[in-house]
C-alpha cells in the first residue's frame, strides 16, 4: 500500500486546479460505450461495489455542482445522474455489460462481503476525514470531484478498509477517492464546448470546497444495473 506522502504525490500529478482538455475535438474513452448509448442515455450495465453513502446535505451540494455543469455545457454530457447516486467508492468489485458474464462472481462477492462483519467491527470507532481537492477529468469517461484524506490517520484507515475488500477481489490499481458528477457525451464534443467546460470547472475549483467525515457505518455493499441505478444489498454497519 502507498504511504500518505506517496498517495498525495500521485494524485497531485493529475488533480490540478485548471482543467485542460487539449486543443482537438474531445473524444470520450471508448469504454464509455459500455455504459452509455449513442443517444446519451444510460445502458444496462451490471455489477457490484462497496461505497460510502453520503448524507443529504452532501448530496445537495454535489447536485448543485452537477446541475451547474449540465446547464452551462449540456452538449458535453450524457444523461444526468440522479442525486441519490452520489457516493464515494471504497472498492470496485465486478462489472459487465452482460449480466450473464458476472452472475457467478456477483453471487460469491455477496457471500464474501457478508462474512466481513466481524472484521469491520475493528474500525467501528475510526473516522475518515476527506477533503475535496479539484474537479478533474477521469480518464475521458467522466467529470469527478477528487478527494483526499486530511491526515495520515484517515489515510491509514481508508487504505486498511480498502485492503479488507481486496480479499474479495484484488484490484490492479490504487484507490483514488472521488465522487462522479457527470459522464461525458459518448459522442464527444467540439473545442468550443471543451473551452466552456474548462471555464465552468475552473470556476468550481476556485471555490473553497468541502469536507466529509465518514465511518464504517456509512459503508454499503451495492449492486447496480446502470450508472443511474444502485441498490443497497448489505448495510455493512450491521
Amino acid at each position: 500500500m502507498e504511504t500518505y506522502t506517496e498517495f498525495l504525490n500521485r494524485i497531485n500529478a493529475f488533480e490540478k486546479p485548471q482543467l485542460c482538455l487539449g486543443n482537438d475535438r474531445f473524444t470520450a474513452n471508448p469504454s464509455l460505450t459500455n455504459k452509455v448509448a449513442a443517444d446519451n442515455t444510460f445502458k444496462n450495465f451490471y455489477g457490484d461495489t462497496v461505497v460510502f453513502a453520503l448524507d443529504d446535505r452532501a448530496k445537495t451540494k454535489l447536485a448543485r455542482y452537477a446541475d451547474a455543469l449540465h446547464k452551462t455545457v449540456p452538449q458535453c454530457f450524457c444523461q444526468a445522474l440522479k442525486d441519490d447516486t452520489f457516493h464515494v467508492t471504497l472498492h470496485d468489485l465486478s462489472n459487465s455489460a452482460a449480466l450473464s458474464d458476472i452472475a457467478e462472481e456477483l453471487f460469491y462477492n455477496e457471500l464474501g462481503v457478508a462474512k466481513l462483519g466481524q472484521e469491520l467491527k475493528r474500525y467501528a470507532d475510526a473516522k475518515i476525514v476527506l477533503k475535496s481537492k479539484y474537479v478533474f477529468n477521469m480518464v475521458n469517461t467522466s467529470i469527478v470531484f477528487g478527494l483526499y484524506p486530511s491526515d495520515e490517520n484517515s489515510h491509514k484507515t481508508l487504505t486498511s478498509l480498502y485492503s479488507v475488500f481486496d480479499s474479495i477481489k484484488k484490484l490492479s490499481y490504487p484507490l483514488t477517492p472521488h465522487i462522479t458528477l457527470a459522464y461525458y457525451n459518448v459522442n464527444g464534443f467540439d473545442t468550443d464546448a471543451a473551452r466552456a467546460l474548462e471555464s465552468a470547472v475552473n470556476g468550481i475549483n476556485s471555490n473553497d470546497g468541502f469536507q466529509l467525515t465518514l465511518n464504517v457505518k456509512d459503508l454499503r455493499y451495492q449492486k447496480f444495473t446502470s450508472m443511474n441505478d444502485y441498490v443497497d444489498i448489505i448495510d455493512l454497519a450491521r
